[in-house]
């Protein structure tokens, strides 16, 4: 038993921050603004599209108040934002904030920081720790769009030459710092994100906190009001913004295929993105190469790029939740209905998507032109006949345990006050 690092009295007051200010008149108008710009997309005349948009719009919609409920440069907390599972906790249920194929594996810190200030950030990493990113970014105006990278740390960069248990500690800001700094630019409005991502859902995030050392001596915090008003003037690029992001994402690449792999900026790992196109009697057969990473993750999402909910559905499979074939690959298939293969992919009916992959801690030996072996879409009554015999099969029973699993692993991040695997 250890401490849930997740449950923070940070986290309870902007969550409860949000929840008030999603409820407001002037926000609620402002969303069914954008709402109604989203409608003239092509895709919310499809099935799919017109299913998931209140959906999606709504995560998008939290994900923005939970960046400005926490967005004071002043006075900085560390809040976890961008996770689609609905979750109860702190007395109130939470439904989740999510953009751009969220992923259940990872916890999305945010830091607000100002580019003429200088931080601490402390980093606390447990016996076995996720794979951990810390990066620091200049925001767009009203948060539309990605951000530009300044600077990036890694899990293995975070901890060689440390002892177990001993805290990191990062520096932020304009000058320059001790052994780790993130240096920020005079004038910038900076997010620093945190990022866990889970091979296991029983890893421990990391305990992360932050504190300016050169606040001003007359500032006074935000009013709700205020807050609200920068909600209002941020929705409407904020929501073009993700709603269109879809439209050129990785190219996108044709249906049924991937672009990448692709380093990342930071160089924290690699990723491999792609859209499905799937009638009721296919699977897609993908067959991915770890390569020694110290995490992997296959997900997919919905049509606007938000995933359906991971609980209880195998929406996404991670290193620790997969049957390797006996030379080391991975073979996975994508479809609606379970195809029998041990490392299914839940479409959960719908007809497209998209779909993701990353490597993250990946060793300087290995060769990403090798990380993608096999994409290909067979006939449901053909996978016995169409996939060859080594790949990892499973019965009914063996189904029920993993997904049974899952639910209870998928719990220990909101319990309260501890973490319980």
């Amino acid at each position: 038993m250890t401490a849930n690092p997740l449950w923070t009295d940070d986290q309870a007051a902007a969550e409860k921050l949000a929840l008030r200010l999603i409820k407001r008149e002037d926000v609620r108008a402002a969303r069914e603004t954008a709402r109604r710009a989203m409608l003239e997309d092509p895709l919310a005349a499809t099935l799919d599209g017109i299913a998931g948009l209140d959906r999606s719009l709504d995560q998008w919609v939290l994900g923005l108040v939970m960046r400005e409920a926490n967005g004071d440069t002043i006075d900085p907390r560390v809040v976890w934002n961008i996770s689609n599972a609905p979750r109860d906790w702190y007395g109130h249920v939470y439904l989740g904030a999510a953009v751009a194929i969220d992923n259940p594996d990872n916890f999305n810190r945010e830091i607000p920081i100002d580019g003429d200030g200088t931080y601490e950030i402390t980093i606390r990493f447990s016996a076995d720790p996720p794979q951990f990113s810390i990066v620091c970014e200049v925001e767009p105006e009203h948060h539309a769009g990605l951000g530009r990278n300044l600077g990036a740390y890694t899990l293995q960069q975070l901890t060689e030459g440390s002892a177990p248990g001993e805290p990191v500690i990062i520096t932020v800001g304009p000058g320059e710092g001790g052994r780790f700094h993130l240096k920020t630019e005079p004038g910038a409005r900076i997010q620093v994100y945190t990022r866990d991502s889970q091979r296991d859902w029983d890893q421990v995030p990391a305990e992360v906190s932050v504190r300016r050392l050169d606040p001003p001596t007359d500032h006074t915090p935000r009013t709700e009001d205020e807050i609200a008003a920068t909600v209002v003037a941020d929705m409407p690029a904020w929501v073009t913004f993700w709603s269109h992001f879809k439209d050129d994402l990785l190219g996108p690449p044709p249906f049924n295929s991937f672009a990448g792999p692709n380093g990342r900026d930071g160089g924290w790992g690699y990723l491999a993105g792609g859209r499905f196109r799937l009638a009721a009697d296919e699977a897609l057969i993908v067959t991915t190469d770890p390569a020694g990473s110290y995490y992997t993750g296959f997900q997919i999402s919905d049509p606007w790029t938000v995933s359906p909910d991971p609980m209880v559905r195998l929406v996404s499979l991670n290193t620790s939740q997969v049957e390797p074939n006996p030379d080391g690959t991975l073979t996975f298939a994508l479809a609606a209905v379970d195809p029998g293969l041990a490392n299914w992919i839940d479409t959960t009916n719908l007809a497209e998507g998209w779909m993701l992959i990353r490597w993250q801690g990946v060793p300087a030996s290995a060769d990403p032109a090798r990380f993608l072996r096999e994409t290909r879409v067979v006939a449901l009554d053909r996978i016995e006949a169409d996939v060859h015999a080594a790949v990892p099969r499973i019965d009914i029973a063996g189904r029920r345990r993993q997904l049974a699993r899952r639910a209870r692993s998928h719990g220990t991040r909101t319990r309260a006050g501890q973490w319980l695997p």
